[in-house]
């Protein structure tokens, strides 16, 4: 009796291994052995024990580098886009069309817990070939009200529709304002949000942030002042120079919003949002580091009603050093609004419409319409976006089309046309 319990235990301890649904699968067998008499019913409640523990504690050794680890989880993202854009304008060294199929995100996540308060957070893209998410993060309390401090590499709580989601985002693309506010400095586009180096507070419950359920949130953040535009920027232990002088002053931010919940169905949230960069503006992107500053702020707000929802946000930006050989600053701007109406339990129909104003900057279309082909610099874009979303499964596995509209003006002008689509899958 006791060899065939030594047996059956290593067999079933050999399959819980490779996962702790397959304890649970050895459930009937057991009953089957009980009622065959092989074993008792104390026996049976002895192995059932034995099993369990022994699985949880081979899944513990797999996945747990440290004795404290809670617990780990994987999550992942990918995206598949297609893009058929075309411009107006053509010269001998752009093209005027764009058609292509390429993978637009392939996410792969892992957080754990260790102790009590403790997380590790990564997200790694490889499409991109860089961390969407490295840092630590403890949770706790000031006085009764949650917080978290984060510590490494994250988005700054700048632009609602930058801190989106990009598995949530019901336009495909982020639109032309917030990309060129938060997207690299290439001389025209700000760079001036998204990725940093740095600590960071988040309060109030990850809940009422989320909008989920009513209360004040608020942030705040102490980082590098240039983004963080590749794995290797984020492992820098010296000074980033660029220019005459070196760019080593923090940049800070700040944000606050409430957020109101009637019913499911019935809910808003407003917020804004300010940052103060120093030694990142100037003209261009070759004058960091000479004292020319960007301070900027956003307004936000998104509103649910029924299967209809309206968001938008008015992004501005005060930047040092930009015209008139450096004596002058500009104050380029801009907004969003994009209403949506679900228009079946899985059909939603979307809208969007952008305008940006870089204010003697400069914009192509390709700075805030991605993927775009363009030549032509204007200092204002405008863009239209018309599309449809099908929800297979929630926002785990849909499929999104939309026809694209944008044109420069203000200096030079350039049409941009086309669609795109994107099929998406979260686990």
């Amino acid at each position: 009796m006791l060899n065939l319990k030594f047996k059956l235990s290593a067999v079933l301890a050999a399959l819980v291994c490779a996962g702790s649904a397959l304890a649970q699968d050895s459930g009937p067998l057991i009953d089957l052995l009980v009622r065959k008499g092989l074993i008792n019913d104390q026996e049976g409640e002895e192995l059932r024990a034995d099993l369990a523990r022994d699985a949880s504690a081979a899944v513990t050794a797999t996945v747990s580098g440290g004795k404290s680890t809670t617990f780990v989880q994987f999550s992942g993202r990918m995206q598949l886009q297609y893009v058929g854009l075309s411009s107006d304008q053509a010269t001998a060294t752009a093209s005027q069309y764009v058609n292509q199929f390429f993978l637009r995100r392939v996410y792969f996540g892992v957080t754990a817990g260790i102790g009590a308060k403790w997380q590790a957070v990564l997200n790694y893209d490889f499409s991109g070939s860089n961390f969407d998410k490295a840092y630590m993060e403890w949770n706790g309390y000031w006085g009764e009200a949650p917080i978290a401090l984060d510590f490494g590499l994250r988005k700054v709580n700048f632009g609602y529709e930058e801190t989106t989601s990009s598995g949530s985002l019901k336009a495909i693309e982020r639109s032309p304002v917030t990309r060129f506010f938060v997207e690299p400095n290439n001389g025209r586009r700000l760079g001036a949000a998204s990725y940093r180096m740095g600590i960071f507070l988040d309060g109030g419950s990850a809940d009422v942030r989320k909008g989920k359920s009513t209360g004040l949130f608020y942030g705040a953040a102490i980082t590098n002042p240039q983004r963080t535009e590749t794995i290797l920027d984020a492992g820098i232990d010296g000074s980033k120079s660029s220019g005459s002088s070196a760019v080593n002053r923090p940049a800070y931010w700040a944000n606050v919003g409430y957020s109101k919940v009637m019913a499911p169905d019935r809910k808003f949230v407003v917020g804004a949002a300010y940052g103060i960069l120093p030694d990142v503006g100037g003209a261009g992107n070759t004058n960091f580091g000479k004292g020319f500053d960007i301070k900027e702020y956003s307004l936000y707000g998104d509103l649910t009603i029924g299967r209809f929802n309206l968001a938008g946000e008015y992004l501005h930006a005060d930047v040092d050093g930009v015209l008139l050989a450096g004596t002058k600053k500009a104050g380029p701007s801009g907004y969003w609004i994009q209403p949506s109406y679900m228009a079946t339990e899985k059909l939603e129909l979307v809208g969007r419409y952008s305008q940006v104003d870089a204010d003697g900057r400069g914009i192509r279309a390709s700075d805030g319409i991605r993927s775009a082909p363009a030549s032509k610099t204007g200092q204002m874009l405008k863009e239209y976006f018309l599309g449809v979303n099908y929800y297979f499964v929630n926002q785990d596995v849909k499929l999104q089309l939309g026809y694209v509209s944008g044109e420069t003006s203000d200096g030079a002008t350039e049409k941009v046309t086309g669609v795109r689509s994107q099929l998406q899958i979260n686990f």
